[in-house]
C-alpha cells in the first residue's frame, strides 16, 4: 500500500476538491445538532443557555 491513498494529517496542503462544501455543510448540520441537544440538556438541568447556542440551535438543517 502506498501513502498516496491516505489523507494528510493535520493540515496538509492537499488542493481542496469539489466536495469541500458539502464538508463544510455537514460540519455546519453536526454543530447545529450539538447546540440544539445542549439547549435540552441545559433546559433539563435548569441551566442558562448562552445566545450565540440559542442562535445556532435556531438554524434550520
Amino acid at each position: 500500500m502506498t501513502t498516496a491513498a491516505l489523507p494528510l494529517a493535520h493540515g496538509g496542503k492537499a488542493p481542496r476538491g469539489a466536495d469541500q462544501p458539502d464538508r463544510d455543510r455537514d460540519r455546519e448540520r453536526v454543530q447545529i445538532r450539538a447546540a440544539r441537544l445542549r439547549l435540552t440538556t441545559d433546559r433539563k438541568l435548569g441551566k442558562p443557555t448562552p445566545d450565540w447556542v440559542r442562535k445556532l440551535a435556531d438554524r434550520p438543517l
